[in-house]
């Protein structure tokens, strides 16, 4: 069951980035979680203008994924307008950013391992996309790191083009949604 992430979700929400993120301790992801859902004044995504979680939930009541969706402030876009220059979607970033409006981004998307295949990933992105789109915008921007093979294909399946491929190997991409 697909529903927005609730409080008590924290646990479990945790554990999953912690999977997402190892890179990461899990006391910083923890403050991540805390500052932003708990503490809007300590949030560490202060770019952000608005931002909500949707979560998998499992039969058994635990989560099995999560995709976490914000609008990013343009200031903080306007560096990346130069990747968009030979797409068809240019002028349409070009008037947000000019505009000063927000840009839909994709912050992170998981599905734990014993429930890839399922469609669970495709439901979230899909109720990542409504959310947008009833936020009044006709795309979404999502990006990936390159080893993360599963990811990239699921962008693609999913219907995103992959517009710019960074010198750190993060793959960016871009959704019209209609």
């Amino acid at each position: 069951m697909l529903r927005k992430y609730i409080e008590n979700d924290f646990n479990e929400l945790l554990r999953m980035r912690c999977l997402l993120y190892p890179h990461h301790t899990k006391q910083e992801l923890s403050d991540e979680i805390t500052a932003f859902f708990y503490n809007s004044h300590k949030n560490p995504f202060a770019n952000y203008d608005l931002w909500t979680s949707f979560v998998y939930q499992r039969e058994n009541g635990g989560l099995g994924g999560f995709i976490e969706i914000g609008f990013i402030c343009a200031q903080d876009y306007k560096e990346r307008l130069a990747h968009f220059t030979d797409t068809d979607y240019f002028e349409q970033i070009e008037k947000l950013l000019s505009l000063g409006k927000p840009i839909p981004v994709v912050e992170s998307w998981y599905v734990d391992k014993d429930l890839r295949g399922e469609h669970i990933g495709t439901q979230l992105m899909r109720q990542a996309e409504q959310w947008v789109k009833e936020n009044g915008y006709s795309f979404i921007l999502s990006d990936t790191d390159d080893f993360r093979d599963v990811s990239k294909k699921a962008h693609k399946s999913l219907g995103y083009d992959n517009y710019y491929i960074a010198s750190n190997g993060c793959h960016y991409f871009y959704k019209k949604i209609t």
